[in-house]
């Protein structure tokens, strides 16, 4: 994968977890799932235009493991300690439908695993693409995927759908992975050949659009016009990371250790409010450190520690589960793919 997409996909995790530690008043950086969304929707179409061999079960076996892992982890907390849980309903519904990435809204609870409504979204995404895909054959299959969706969102624009599901579907964060999308097109096509000198306008660009993320959360906050306040500056960081490709050297060390982290964001997304908050309740809490040079610290020290333990979860859980998963269904739709693991 190229290396300033996963640069900018540790980034966008730092930008979460950053938010969730609630260092700042108002919080920021929850603007990274935008980053996400966009950075999604530009791997999928570079997925599908080399190959859709396996797609949706790839992409099953990429975002379920952990996230079981997580939401059952979760559930055992609960059971043993309710009070810890301001907003987490747990029932056979909403434990069927938080693995199934069913959307519900339950006393201001959604999925068990509270970030699952990310999930939600991504996975929806994905049975997408498998379905235009299975009609219309990959590159054409995800440009009908792509038009598709932006027709489901304008009309969701206009009719208010009884369902849940339908309304949580059709908002207009799904834009954002259109917007990656057609990111990837643009990048295919033009903007790889591109002069350098336009390259550096996009750089830049992609920095204004990341500033004024942060300044749009904090004048605003995240519910209101999301896709335009946060999509779009999304989809220009984006581009301007991607033109940062020939910049990045892999042997230096502040590099390697960014896509390293990049490689992990999915780790660290959804492992990080177990460290942050076990950290603040076992540590902070019982020694009664407090004051701004404190609060810095256990910011600091959390962030670390969520790094350091993704990237443990990713390379021995992650990538071994996945590499399992993939050898067995390879074996079972495929018995030619068993060897040749994308």
């Amino acid at each position: 994968m190229l290396q300033g997409i996963q640069i900018l996909r540790a980034l966008a995790a730092l930008l979460v977890i950053f938010a969730h530690f609630e260092y700042t008043k108002p919080a920021l950086g929850g603007f990274g799932v935008d980053l996400f969304f966009v950075i999604s929707g530009f791997i999928m179409a570079y997925i599908v235009n080399n190959s859709i061999d396996g797609f949706l079960y790839r992409r099953i076996i990429r975002i379920v493991p952990l996230y079981y892992a997580m939401t059952f982890l979760t559930t055992g907390l609960y059971l043993a300690k309710p009070s810890w849980f301001r907003n987490v309903v747990i029932t056979p519904t909403a434990l069927a439908k938080s693995l199934l990435f069913i959307p519900y809204h339950i006393k201001n609870s959604g999925p068990i695993l509270t970030l699952g409504w990310t999930l939600n979204y991504e996975m929806f995404f994905y049975v997408s693409i498998a379905f235009f895909i299975s009609i219309f054959g990959g590159k054409k299959g995800m440009v009908a995927c792509l038009v598709g969706l932006s027709l489901f969102v304008l009309i969701s624009a206009f009719v208010h759908w009884e369902s849940y599901v339908v309304r949580f579907w059709g908002g207009s964060m799904i834009m954002e992975f259109v917007a990656g999308g057609i990111l990837y097109y643009l990048w295919k096509h033009q903007l790889r050949f591109t002069t350098q000198s336009l390259k550096n306008v996009l750089v830049l660009a992609g920095f204004i659009a990341l500033a004024f993320s942060l300044y749009a959360e904090y004048a605003y906050g995240l519910s209101s016009n999301r896709f335009l306040l946060f999509g779009i500056p999304a989809f220009l960081t984006t581009c301007g990371f991607l033109m940062l490709e020939n910049r990045i050297n892999v042997q230096n060390k502040f590099h390697s250790t960014m896509v390293l982290l990049g490689d992990s964001s999915y780790a660290m997304y959804l492992v990080h409010p177990f460290i942050i908050y076990a950290f603040l309740r076992l540590v902070y809490v019982r020694i009664g450190l407090q004051g701004p040079v404190y609060e810095l610290l256990g910011l600091v020290f959390s962030m670390a520690l969520v790094c350091l333990v993704s990237v443990a979860l990713h390379r021995w859980f992650e990538k071994p589960m996945i590499s399992l998963l993939k050898s067995m269904l390879d074996k079972q739709f495929d018995p030619r793919k068993a060897v040749v693991r994308n």
